[in-house]
């Protein structure tokens, strides 16, 4: 970590993931810090050291800050910012079904932390939103208090779940929108500890540079897919081909190429999707993210087309499923690949068996399916094994106990992840995707 100043006092609005990783980090870093929730129950589990959302070291940092007195919470949020000198709002925007964020818990906690704001106090914004509702944010503040001294800024955070902890710690991105120099002063003093050089903007520049990244981003990926399915049909190993592509400066070490599912989850689909309302609304037409979008939602339910195909027909198939989550590393099912496909294959007459080693299963609002509590269960009588999340324990398990279970022998491997020789050594037909085999 850099230098920066430890004697700010710093208080974390919003509790879920990213404000939990954000308030244990800084602690650990040194700063003194109040984390708030309007949640209670939240709160309480969290003054146990008990995070609401699987990330692995997150338990431990916890229980750090709080061992050490430098971490409390509470779901007081007037009295939260009380003595405070910075506030930052670290809320996980939760989206609808369309893409849509909800920023109504970020505008509540705003409007109740507003009367105990001091004079002085930036108030720093991660939290994911559309562009535009820094400076809205801003106003409801001056409504409230006119003759307060406040100014916001907003950083575009890009905590992946899993690996939140050295993401927070190492930003790759230390960028800072703000139209106040004495915010990003102040805000400075705090960021620098974590990496020495911030580049600045304005508000609007730092929220649309985040619906920008995740575009971006899902660009990669949806292009790794299609070529993936090019490589699928003339027999060429995508992931290869992902490997010798990144060879090249232009494309770099890091593209996100390789073949496999389309992206699910509510960061790369929430800030796509913001692009494409920015020019409807606006009348700019965005002929390219449209068809990024499309084919990203038609290469989600590949495997249920796979299955189809394999099996001769889906209804009365069994099919046992390894992976709930969004992705290994997190206990999340919000906006997850896997429940879309489930829900696809039981609308195609299908049965479901499913088992996933960390799933947070108060997530799932009704009981379509079966989960077990362990990976050979599913597989008894399947027609089909699904590997849809890249969980790595899934690579070591008993593939001869699992032919022997199932009723056919397809698995079908949504990462690329599993052994395929050693699978057919046992029997089992292995499939992935876009590796032409």
């Amino acid at each position: 970590m850099s230098s920066g100043d430890r004697s700010e006092s710093i208080t974390v609005i919003g509790l879920w993931h990213q404000g939990v990783v954000g308030a244990a980090c800084l602690a650990d870093a040194g700063f003194d810090v109040v984390a708030g929730d309007s949640d209670s129950a939240r709160v309480e589990r969290l003054r146990h050291g008990d995070p609401p959302v699987y990330e692995p070291g997150l338990e431990e940092l916890l229980k750090k800050g709080l061992g050490q007195g430098r971490l409390r919470f509470t779901s007081d949020l007037e009295q939260a910012v009380q003595g405070c000198t910075q506030v930052w709002l670290m809320h996980d925007t939760p989206v609808d079904e369309d893409d849509n964020p909800d920023i109504s818990s970020v505008v509540s906690d705003l409007q109740k932390i507003a009367a105990g704001l001091a004079n002085g106090v930036p108030i720093l914004v991660t939290a994911q939103v559309p562009v535009g509702t820094c400076d809205m944010l801003e106003q409801e503040i001056r409504n409230r208090r006119p003759d307060l001294h406040v100014g916001i800024a907003y950083s575009p955070e890009n905590l992946r779940l899993g690996q939140a902890i050295e993401r927070f710690r190492h930003p790759a991105l230390p960028v800072v929108g703000t139209n106040h120099d004495w915010v990003f002063e102040r805000l400075s003093r705090v960021l620098g500890v974590f990496h020495e050089e911030w580049q600045r903007c304005d508000l609007r520049t730092a929220e649309m540079l985040k619906h920008a990244l995740n575009a971006f981003l899902a660009t990669q990926v949806t292009f790794g897919n299609e070529i993936g399915n090019l490589c699928e049909a003339v027999k060429v190993d995508g992931r290869r081909l992902a490997e010798l592509l990144r060879l090249e400066p232009r494309v770099g070490p890091r593209a996100m190429l390789s073949p496999g599912l389309g992206f699910s989850g509510g960061t790369l689909a929430r800030d796509t999707r913001a692009l494409l309302r920015i020019g409807r609304n606006k009348g700019v037409p965005t002929p390219f993210l449209d068809g990024l979008w499309a084919a990203n939602q038609k290469q989600l339910l590949l495997p249920v087309r796979r299955l189809d195909e394999i099996l001769g027909g889906l209804r009365g198939r069994r099919i046992a499923v390894w992976g709930l989550t969004y992705k290994p590393g997190t206990s999340t099912l919000r906006r997850s690949a896997s429940l879309m496909i489930i829900a696809e294959l039981l609308r195609s007459g299908a049965s479901v068996r499913a088992y996933d080693p960390r799933a947070d299963l108060s997530e799932l609002t009704e009981a379509t399916f079966e989960v077990r509590e362990d990976a050979l269960s599913p597989c008894d009588g399947a027609d089909a094994l699904l590997v849809i999340t890249g969980w790595p324990e899934f690579k070591s398990q008993d593939f001869a106990e699992v032919a022997r279970r199932m009723r056919g022998n397809i698995v079908f491997d949504c990462n690329n992840m599993l052994p395929p020789d050693e699978l057919a050594a046992q029997g089992l037909r292995w499939q992935g995707i876009g590796i032409g085999r």
